[in-house]
């Protein structure tokens, strides 16, 4: 029989090899699946979530052992309580959603800073969605920004941004509040297409005013514009391309189009809070999400873009999905600076 100090080496050298077999085969150490941990990231609920499960969060559970909550609300709150909480994080992975992911960035020792070293997935990530964020974040998934229409309501079809201005459409338009995400985007939208620039605002504040008659209403989040579409209370308006498409699926006689300029976008990124408890499996989700299967089976499923440039669309989605060249990119960090300035303004001379 072995001495003890012989057995206790033994024991060792086969628990040390058992963690590099583990880091070799995934990348990470075996005690990620050993400590079974939980980690608590963000969802919408609906058919965001339906998808973000399937897709991520119950193939990673099953790989791991590892138990993956949701706390639902919006991009503001989250962001909020990884200000208040930021050394007890209450969540370990956040979405976060431009504007606020913009912001987020500019916060020392509130969320790691993501380099390919850390999440190897991230090396196949379009750069627009990592670059974007100084590399203190990483997109997730995408979804257009552009123009839908009742088809039985409107003779002149719009094309272009500046089909909003349109006087047929005079009542029938309804757009995003401040609250609901794009008004940034329709902001430098209205500036560029009458000489300004996100260095130059002012031209988008005479020109918003003279869109207000056509507006019926601005909506305060993504939900609003449903039942006014089906009662054919609105016949125009800038909308994600998902949300149009689904209105079009049940039955609504509507249509999406990607504007001639393009389509802004809107991305859902993934942040990790620095003072996490769970940093190896936060880490680990991460780079699952970003995985090439992962981002398929999410982006087919709902028809929301990939940010992974591996992924491959299919059938419906590949045909309803904006590709990145006809994606408007803005200068993020310039409108970052004047988020108060933009907010203010549109309160006070736009939506009232």
């Amino acid at each position: 029989m072995p001495r003890p100090a012989v057995d206790r080496q033994r024991r060792r050298v086969l628990a040390a090899g058992t963690a590099a077999a583990a880091t070799a085969i995934t990348g990470f150490p075996a005690i990620v699946r050993a400590q079974a941990k939980t980690i608590v990231t963000t969802g919408y609920g609906g058919i965001h979530e339906k998808w973000f499960r399937t897709a991520v969060i119950e193939p990673f559970e099953k790989k791991t052992g590892a138990k993956v909550q949701i706390k639902y609300g919006g991009a503001g709150q989250w962001l909020a309580s990884a200000i208040a909480n930021k050394d007890n994080p209450e969540i370990d992975v956040p979405f976060l959603a431009l504007p606020n992911a913009m912001q987020a960035i500019t916060i020392d020792d509130l969320f790691l800073d993501i380099t390919p070293e850390m999440i190897p997935n991230v090396r196949d990530v379009h750069p627009m969605f990592y670059d974007l964020y100084q590399r203190r974040a990483v997109g997730f998934n995408y979804a257009d920004f552009g123009l839908c229409y009742r088809t039985d309501l409107v003779k002149q079809a719009p094309a272009s941004w500046k089909d909003l201005w349109n006087p047929e459409y005079k009542g029938k338009l309804i757009l995003p509040d401040i609250t609901s995400g794009g008004v940034q985007e329709l902001v430098v939208l209205a500036a560029r297409m009458n000489g300004g620039s996100e260095d130059n605002l002012a031209p988008a504040w005479e020109a918003l005013k003279r869109l207000k008659p056509n507006v019926h209403r601005f909506f305060k989040n993504n939900n609003e514009p449903v039942p006014m579409y089906q009662r054919g209370e609105a016949a125009v308006g800038a909308w994600y391309s998902a949300r149009a498409y689904a209105l079009i699926d049940a039955g609504v006689k509507m249509n999406y189009v990607i504007p001639k300029e393009g389509s802004p976008v809107g991305v859902l990124s993934f942040h990790i809070a620095k003072h996490t408890k769970a940093r190896d499996l936060a880490i680990e989700f991460v780079n699952f999400a970003l995985s090439k299967e992962a981002q398929e089976t999410f982006a087919n499923g709902i028809e929301y873009g990939p940010c992974s440039t591996k992924a491959e669309l299919k059938g419906r989605a590949k045909e309803r999905i904006a590709p990145h060249s006809q994606l408007v990119r803005f200068d993020w960090p310039k409108i970052q600076a004047q988020f108060g300035q933009i907010s203010e303004r549109w309160q006070r001379e736009v939506a009232v």
